[in-house]
């Protein structure tokens, strides 16, 4: 793709606690309707590079950019550009998914029939339109992923940042989110996508960067990196 199609763009990311490197020269670009994998193991750097590419973590070097715009901590104006998917729960349990919808939707600034239509929008994408009006505490765990994904798609974002979001959920919630992230691809939207499921990277992204102690070891296409690691350290990757 062309520069114009440039979503997210980050380059040398580094941050240390005391001596210790969590991440170490990170970086990688998105372009739409791209889904890009970061994989690897726990602890090797995943939710840390995310972290600082959505502003929420101040980095000790390094550039990010969404949509053109510089993201760090305290700007604010480019932050309207991203959708963050974290692996802890965002929702309130006695309140039903569509109550959760409005309380999130009017955080971010939508009202009247804009947030009833992305509300309905989102719920369709999640699949979680027959069970609007249930309260969440009556749901099971891949259903919870499912809303939590739906509140970071709520105002549009151009980069949509999935951190682990199929993490003790069973298969067919696992099947269910899966299916959502590649209808978001393929409408263009750009994604960032962080797992320790080989399987999921090969179904899902477009490009993978394999991380492990806070670099990037290996990048490349799904096919690329299947040839490059091999069956045996596909099984290693997935089971550390």
């Amino acid at each position: 793709m062309g520069e114009s199609t440039r979503v997210l763009e980050c380059s040398g990311l580094h941050k240390s606690y005391g001596e210790r490197k969590a991440v170490d020269g990170v970086g990688f670009h998105i372009d739409l309707g791209e889904t890009y994998g970061l994989l690897g193991p726990n602890g090797a750097g995943k939710t840390t590079t995310i972290s600082m590419i959505c502003g929420l973590l101040t980095r000790d070097a390094g550039e990010v950019t969404v949509a053109g715009e510089p993201i760090d901590v305290g700007l604010i104006d480019a932050k309207q550009w991203i959708g963050y998917v974290p692996q802890d729960l965002a929702i309130y349990p006695d309140l039903t998914a569509e109550e959760n919808l409005m309380f999130f939707g009017r955080l971010y600034g939508l009202s009247g029939k804009a947030l009833k239509s992305r509300s309905e929008a989102v719920l369709e994408v999640t699949g979680l339109i027959d069970r609007r009006d249930d309260k969440t505490e009556e749901y099971s765990g891949g259903m919870k992923r499912r809303l939590n994904i739906g509140i970071g798609l709520l105002h549009e974002p151009r980069l949509l940042m999935l951190d682990e979001p199929t993490v003790g959920v069973d298969p067919q919630s696992r099947n269910a989110i899966l299916d959502s992230v590649e209808r978001l691809s393929g409408e263009g939207m750009a994604v960032l996508y962080t797992t320790h499921y080989m399987e999921e990277a090969e179904r899902l992204c477009n490009r993978v960067g394999i991380i492990d102690q806070g670099k990037i070891m290996a990048e490349g296409t799904r096919r690329q990196l299947v040839e490059l690691i091999g069956e045996r350290d596909r099984v290693r990757v997935v089971a550390e």
